[in-house]
């Protein structure tokens, strides 16, 4: 049983891994500091609503004091508009500071309202499906808009074959397991080149195929060989996998296939169910809205890892935007739809059940949005998970919790 988990967190890691890719740590640090900052900005109506000392200040024209009296009243001016807000509707003023400060606030809302609490990292049973349907298109929903200037940003691709893309994956993993610890041990660095070609455009949509035309195991460290040896014949057969699928101007991708030589073996056709996941990820979803830098998205979508089905929660900062290229903070935050799951080369007579999930991570990504792929960004992606497995046999039943715990970093450059 223990073989077959240690192949769990390779194939399920390949999935997490995606690029437009989260951090749990981000999330919550901010969010304090918005809900402190907006009920700041709350309350300090209410000092100046008592400095309703105007009356006084205005009553008291003839007095030598009339320079304090026109401090206090040039005070507010750093603030006309929650100071008319509070004189117009003194009841409303929570309301009024919160759009005062630049939709941080409503951000935050939006964060806590658009996915609920998920015990241990598991959502209720069919939370997911409310947000988003499994198989269905990325929802995105602006968070901040951005300074100004601000304009809509959309995909334009141009038809043909694009640079290729080479993408490397770095994962140190940890595990326990009946009472056996596996202290912390990276892999050897595997690197993937693919070509990517954006066929004729049908209506808002481009077809377009990807092939992954050469993968790589590179040793690290003097401890890696033998790992490194074992992993290249199992890679090898995966070489000219296939895939298809269509974008639409806002960078929603839809209708994948993939298309896999019938010699690759079962654990490795798991593996890159997962890498063609964080392929289609690669293309950042886009707003609808026009958006300037500083803007913020957020991007609700469905996938299946290592037989989990995730909810994805990215969230997009637009840093820089120079023509057609935007450079993009990242951060991803996944949760488990529910807590069945079906890993490979689980034996006969085995199940599985998630008792706790955490993924986590953050990035960069630069996109020209004239190309399906990213121009080049990396992703660092923390994840634990604990299965309860229960195995049958000879009329016995046996349950084992398994913990595993992995950091991946995954990093995109064009040839």
């Amino acid at each position: 049983m223990s073989r077959s988990l240690l192949g769990l967190p390779l194939a399920g890691l390949l999935a997490v891994s995606l690029f437009a890719c989260e951090s749990k740590d981000t999330p919550p640090v901010p969010a304090p500091e918005k809900v402190d900052e907006a009920k700041a900005k709350a309350d300090a109506p209410k000092p100046e609503a008592k400095t309703e000392a105007k009356p006084e200040a205005e009553a008291k024209p003839d007095e030598a004091k009339t320079p304090e009296a026109e401090a206090k009243v040039e005070a507010p001016k750093d603030e006309p508009k929650a100071d008319e807000k509070a004189k117009a509707a003194p009841a409303d003023e929570a309301k009024a500071a919160a759009p005062k400060g630049d939709t941080k606030p409503a951000a935050d809302v939006a964060a806590k309202t658009s996915v609920p609490d998920a015990p241990n990292g598991i959502l209720p049973k069919g939370a997911a499906d409310k947000l988003v349907k499994a198989g269905g298109r990325p929802i995105v929903r602006l968070l901040a808009a951005g300074g100004e200037p601000r304009s809509a940003a959309s995909y334009v691709l141009v038809k043909g074959t694009s640079k290729p893309l080479r993408m490397g994956m770095e994962l140190e993993m940890s595990m326990s397991a009946a009472g056996m610890n596996l202290p912390p041990t990276k892999m050897p660095r595997m690197v993937m080149t693919f070509d990517f070609s954006t066929g004729d455009k049908k209506g808002s949509d481009w077809p377009i195929e990807g092939t992954l035309k050469d993968v790589g195991v590179e040793s690290q460290a003097a401890g890696q060989d033998k790992i490194a040896e074992a992993l290249r014949p199992q890679l090898e057969p995966i070489k000219g996998l296939g895939m298809r699928y269509f974008v639409d101007e806002k960078g929603r991708v839809h209708d994948v296939t993939m298309s896999m030589p019938k010699t690759v073996p079962q654990a490795a056709q798991q593996m890159m169910t997962g890498m063609t996941q964080s392929i289609e990820s690669m293309t950042a979803p886009l707003p609808d809205e026009p958006v300037g830098s500083g803007a913020k998205w957020e991007v609700l979508g469905r996938l299946t890892a290592n037989g989990a089905d995730l909810l994805q929660v990215s969230t997009f900062t637009l840093k820089e935007r120079k023509g057609d290229v935007l450079t993009l903070d990242v951060t991803v935050k996944q949760l488990a739809a529910k807590d069945t799951v079906t890993p490979p080369g689980m034996p006969p007579g085995a199940s599985a059940r998630l008792v706790a999930f955490k993924s986590q991570g953050s990035g960069t990504s630069v996109l020209d949005t004239k190309d399906v792929a990213p121009s080049g960004g990396s992703m660092t992606v923390k994840s634990s998970m604990t299965l309860e497995v229960q195995v049958s046999a000879g009329g016995k039943t046996e349950k084992q919790n398994t913990s595993i715990d992995t950091n991946v970093t995954v990093s995109y450059s064009r040839k």
